[in-house]
């Protein structure tokens, strides 16, 4: 299986459908059930689609099959109570980014077969990794793989992949469009935020960044991230101080910044720090030490 492949694996919103259906009260569905119910035969001519989504998600966790009864359920229960489309659109959203970064799918970051969420994972690590200011009419198939020339790694096998990158990017809060790409992680950092840090607290910079890559580990310092970046050709990415953030990265927290979410000081009793990149290059104008959560 590959995510990327959008024939073949499913698309999200169709993903959105399956799973807002199971997340109802009550519901009892088996996977021939939900798909009636989602895809009927009677309106749906071919419900490939809708079935071989389900089944990839499945595969990767985010659906459980009961052995004795086939019946399904969520693998936890939905992060917002899914009152209107918004909720819903933002649960499946969170759920599916948690079990497509996840360690058990991802154990081979380089699969060529097989690969479960990898080539997804590799492919945002790549992504997020550029110049964001610069990228946007590129063409991501032929640029991700000339990044990796030599190294006998692949990144986004085929054209029609790219379309997948865009597609999963965008739904999942790494790009804000899937037409000509805006590579921008904020809705992602802002879904796992209070995973990192808590209304009012504090925390050196540098420990908050680690937090956010722990949680989305295709950001700076992220596993996938470093992973990514060992097999990069040694010109293939703008290059950064040992202590600057990637423009993707500092894009969100500039937007933090301006929103009041965060609050980014320095002080003198902590060490190393963050600096953030903006259009033209680093901002030396912007380094701090500290960061605290303002809601």
């Amino acid at each position: 299986m590959s995510l990327l492949n959008l024939t073949n694996d499913g698309l999200p919103n169709i993903l959105v459908v399956l799973y807002a259906t199971l997340a109802e009260p009550r519901s009892r569905l088996t996977s021939e059930t939900l798909l009636e119910r989602v895809a009927p035969k009677s309106v749906v001519k071919d419900p490939k689609l809708a079935r071989t989504t389900l089944n990839r998600w499945i595969e990767l966790g985010l659906f459980r099959e009961a052995p004795d009864s086939g019946e399904l359920s969520l693998f936890e229960e939905p992060a917002t109570s899914m009152k209107n489309e918004v909720e819903i659109v933002r649960a499946v959203r969170m759920a599916a980014r948690r079990i497509a970064l996840a360690e058990e799918n991802n154990a081979d970051l380089w699969a060529a077969e097989g690969a479960r969420a990898a080539d997804l994972s590799r492919s945002l690590a790549w992504l997020l990794a550029q110049d964001v200011y610069r990228i946007g009419g590129r063409n991501l198939f032929t640029l991700a793989n000339d990044h990796v020339v030599g190294t006998g790694k692949t990144l986004i096998q085929n054209e029609s992949r790219a379309s997948g990158l865009k597609a999963w990017g965008c739904f999942l809060g790494f790009i804000r469009h899937s037409g000509d790409v805006e590579v921008d992680p904020t809705v992602s950092i802002a879904e796992i935020l209070p995973e990192c840090i808590a209304p009012g607290d504090g925390m050196p910079a540098r420990d908050f960044v680690e937090r956010l890559a722990k949680s989305l580990p295709v950001i700076d310092g992220g596993v996938y991230r470093r992973a990514v970046q060992a097999r990069l050709r040694a010109d293939a990415l703008p290059i950064l101080q040992a202590d600057q953030l990637s423009a993707s990265l500092s894009r969100a927290l500039f937007g933090f910044m301006i929103d009041k979410t965060l609050q980014f000081t320095s002080r003198a009793d902590v060490g190393s720090g963050i600096v953030l990149t903006g259009r033209d290059g680093l901002r030396t104008d912007q380094r701090f030490t500290w960061v605290k959560c303002a809601l």
